[in-house]
């Protein structure tokens, strides 16, 4: 089983938490959705709200699978390019009036004529998912254009759905609603699952067996009630949704639907460490996760996770976990975590080990209580910038403290 992989994909690169770290949003998509099952081909209508006012031109990507383009709308001139496995569609709008600018686009096509390598987005009899890993929506290609949406999706069957979103059930296929901002709509459609429901959370499974149910059961109950005792006094967890798939691509999170793989042989420690992962990103996060602050976001819900693994399975589980990230980081020739200026994001051995391999290490200079202070203010305050951090632990333990933490950063070895 593969719960999560540091390959990069576009689909990990926003796995995103909570509302609280996302700012108003640039869009408003309204779209309708057609998807041939038996056949993968999708045909999409949309209405897209440019809500910035000073925004002069806007670059979509969109799967280059998809053809039949047409723009129309409050639309200066456009033109299609392709950019890699993609289409640039590089409109340049209209000036602003009194209201909205509105973009009308049509598109069509086999969305998958070939099977996705990480197998995640899929449009088949057995369900259709889809995140922005598939670019079957058009993505902004800053990744920077938070946007709401209100999305009908035609199946030709009633078939149930979750979501990102609020989901509405309709005679053939769903509405999905999504009031906050968020760079992606993702969903998984089936005719049906298998669902129970728990204290905190619900589970919907596609598959026709229970095997792995009770360790995630187990972990969720642990997790949800754990990060919550920790940091949820003013602002808890929602009712998280899991859906568990007949698929080996890597896991995801899209604040409180977590798409899985099968779960068959999930081991309890690796289990819990990446449900506390996942739902500690309603916490934990950095201003761009397409910059060098993403390390935020993901090192500290990696750490939190391992912290979560040590206080429900002991010492030892902890220090061997740990000692592993070390080793997958030595010889590793990575750049540092931070420094002063640094702008672009790191990859992923610094942002999934090197940065948690340092916040392990700053625990023990700072000790647990110090540390469990430090690590609380980050996630209950929504610090999402280094220069925050550091300002906010000298605060904590003191500008010796803040000195030693930031070289530490700058080092390019564990």
């Amino acid at each position: 089983m593969k719960l999560f992989s540091m390959a990069a994909s576009a689909a990990l690169l926003i796995a995103a938490g909570a509302n609280a770290q996302y700012g108003e949003p640039i869009y408003h998509y309204q779209g309708e959705m057609a998807a041939q099952t038996e056949t993968g081909f999708v045909d999409l209508d949309w209405h897209i709200e440019i809500l910035d006012p000073d925004q002069q031109m806007v670059t979509f990507l969109l799967s280059s699978h998809l053809g039949n383009v047409e723009v129309s709308g409050d639309v200066a001139n456009f033109q299609i390019a392709p950019q890699g496995p993609f289409n640039a569609i590089v409109i340049q709008l209209d000036a602003a009036g009194d209201g909205p600018r509105h973009i009308e686009m049509a598109y069509d096509g086999v969305l998958f004529p070939e099977p996705l390598e990480n197998d995640i987005n899929d449009i088949s009899a057995e369900r259709v998912e889809l995140s922005v890993d598939g670019f079957w929506l058009p993505v902004d290609a800053t990744f920077q254009g938070f946007f709401t949406a209100d999305l009908t999706v035609d199946v030709g069957a009633p078939w149930s759905g979750i979501a990102n979103g609020e989901v509405m059930p309709l005679p053939t296929g769903v509405r999905v609603i999504n009031t906050d901002p968020s760079l992606d709509i993702a969903f998984t459609l089936a005719p049906s699952f298998r669902t129970t429901h728990h204290d905190g959370f619900s589970l919907h499974d596609l598959r026709t067996f229970d095997d792995g149910s009770d360790v995630l059961i187990d972990a969720a109950t642990f997790c949800v009630d754990y990060l919550n005792g920790l940091y949820g006094e003013t602002d808890p967890l929602p009712h998280i949704n899991f859906t568990i798939n007949n698929r080996s691509g890597s896991a995801y999170n899209r604040r409180s639907y977590i798409s899985l793989t099968d779960i068959s042989d999930a081991a309890p420690e690796t289990m819990t460490q990446f449900v506390c992962h996942e739902l500690s990103h309603h916490w934990s996060f950095g201003a761009n996760f397409n910059t060098v602050e993403n390390w935020l976001n993901e090192s500290f819900a990696e750490y939190a996770g391992n912290m979560a693994v040590r206080e429900q399975f002991g010492e030892a589980v902890f220090i061997d976990r740990m000692n592993l990230f070390v080793s997958q980081i030595e010889d590793q020739n990575l750049p540092a975590i931070w420094t002063p200026g640094a702008t672009d994001r790191g990859p992923e051995l610094v942002n999934y080990r090197a940065g948690p391999v340092a916040l392990w290490h700053l625990e023990t200079y700072l000790g647990r209580p110090t540390f469990a202070r430090f690590i609380t203010r980050y996630m209950v305050d929504g610090i999402d910038t280094t220069p925050d951090l550091l300002a906010m632990l000298e605060e904590v333990a003191g500008t010796d403290a803040r000195i030693w933490f930031e070289a530490k950063l700058a080092q390019t070895a564990s």
